[in-house]
């Protein structure tokens, strides 16, 4: 007896997609945190002045990630935190969300 040969037929296999979530959190202040790096966290905090300040945490972190690096504070507590606006140097950035 003689096998046949069969052709299969095979489906392609999509690439998987990479799908970007968005978190949200709304705190009392600006912060740049150790434990929210990588997670695309948009923070919104209302300042002294009663405005709405809003930023994407990583792209903040991103930017001046040097900077945040060598503060001790960031070593010492994992974040930096400012309770009346956003920072001089990060009003300064291009874009914030």
């Amino acid at each position: 007896m003689s096998a046949k040969k069969s052709k299969a037929v095979v489906a392609p296999v999509a690439a998987p997609v990479a799908v970007s979530t968005t978190n949200q959190l709304t705190t009392k202040r600006f912060v740049i945190r150790k434990s929210l790096i990588g997670s695309n966290t948009v923070i919104s905090f209302t300042n002294h002045k009663n405005e709405l300040k809003v930023y994407n945490h990583d792209l903040v972190y991103n930017a001046l990630k040097a900077k945040f690096d060598l503060m001790p504070c960031f070593d010492k507590y994992g974040s930096y935190t400012n309770s009346k606006d956003l920072p001089v140097f990060v009003r300064n950035l291009p874009t914030l969300v």
